[in-house]
């Protein structure tokens, strides 16, 4: 897929706001935090060699358009130092979810089995044992970065 010059400005920005290159980026779901609830916000998680970004972006349907409602968006940005992770696995997206509800105090690894019936998540683990759980389009380089 081409990189459009509007792609490339956004990224250069984001790289000139953290100071550093981005040397990872995937479109991303928070399912949310380890006993803190379920977020389900839609956005893009992006790295630097030594950092991990969040930001939500602003969900609009055509129902809200024809209904011109008017909810107050608040954005949603986080970060984490990938010296602070100290795994990352992929895990059931239905337990990942109870996980974050605190209904469940681990998250169920995705296995051949559930695969079949459930969505795969990501549970990074940190030293503090708090967990965050994402959908990612492309894990694999954050993967990487993490287990460096």
């Amino acid at each position: 897929m081409e990189e459009t010059n509007e792609s490339r400005e956004f990224w250069a920005e984001k790289a000139a706001e953290t100071g550093k290159d981005i040397v990872f980026r995937s479109f991303a779901k928070f399912i949310g935090e380890k006993g803190r609830g379920e977020t389900n916000l839609s956005g893009l998680l992006y790295a630097t060699d030594d950092s991990v970004y969040f930001e939500d972006f602003e969900k609009t349907s055509m129902l809200d358009m024809l209904m011109k409602k008017k909810r107050k968006y608040e954005k949603f940005s986080m970060s984490f130092s990938l010296s602070d992770a100290v795994q990352m696995r992929k895990v059931s997206a239905s337990s990942a979810s109870a996980c974050a509800a605190g209904s469940l105090d681990e998250a169920k690894e995705q296995n051949i089995l559930n695969t079949l019936f459930n969505a795969p998540a990501w549970e990074i683990k940190f030293k503090t044992g708090e967990s965050y759980f994402f959908e990612l389009f492309e894990p694999k380089a954050l993967i990487e970065l993490i287990t460096k």
